[in-house]
């Protein structure tokens, strides 16, 4: 009798979950302009496919922050910053040399683009890990030298230089 309830609140649940999905899912498909979409049939977009450079994938290891008033090897005196890329997933992960991440990240053009980006909590001592996530968020655009050098900031800045391990 109890397992009974228990798989009828379960399919209770469980439709529940496949409404709200397929409500949500009608959502953003509606089309046709709008105030905030003024295509008209005359004027079709093409849109702009998010993907990861392949060229992205594997590991890095963080050999530089040039724009840091603190010497790098006063930053990070044992471990350095390191950086999973896994294209296909469009997922980055790593260590900031003291907490771990992960992200979401997508580029386009040259330009990085990162999301849901969540961390442990460490106590670090220093600035090491300060200075590398400032880093992080002001890099915008990426570039590869002899596919083993990459290369993180804006047009014309330098905030990361990574070297493949």
């Amino acid at each position: 009798m109890i397992a009974l309830q228990k798989t009828k609140r379960m399919r209770f649940f469980i439709g529940i979950f496949l409404l709200t999905t397929l409500i949500a899912c009608g959502e953003g498909t509606k089309s046709g302009p709008t105030s905030e979409n003024p295509q008209t049939k005359n004027e079709p977009t093409l849109p702009v496919k998010e993907v990861t450079d392949p060229a992205l994938a594997g590991s890095w290891v963080l050999s530089g922050l040039p724009q840091s008033p603190t010497p790098f090897s006063k930053l990070y005196p044992r471990q350095r910053p390191v950086l999973f890329i896994q294209s296909d997933l469009k997922l980055i992960s790593g260590s900031t040399g003291c907490n771990r991440f992960s992200a979401t990240i997508t580029t386009v053009g040259n330009q990085l683009k990162f999301a849901d980006f969540t961390r442990s909590t460490l106590f670090c001592v220093g600035e090491a890990e300060a200075t590398f996530l400032k880093a992080w968020e002001k890099s915008t655009k990426y570039s590869l030298r002899n596919n083993d050098e990459l290369i993180w900031g804006t047009d014309s800045v330098t905030w990361m230089i990574f070297r493949r391990r």
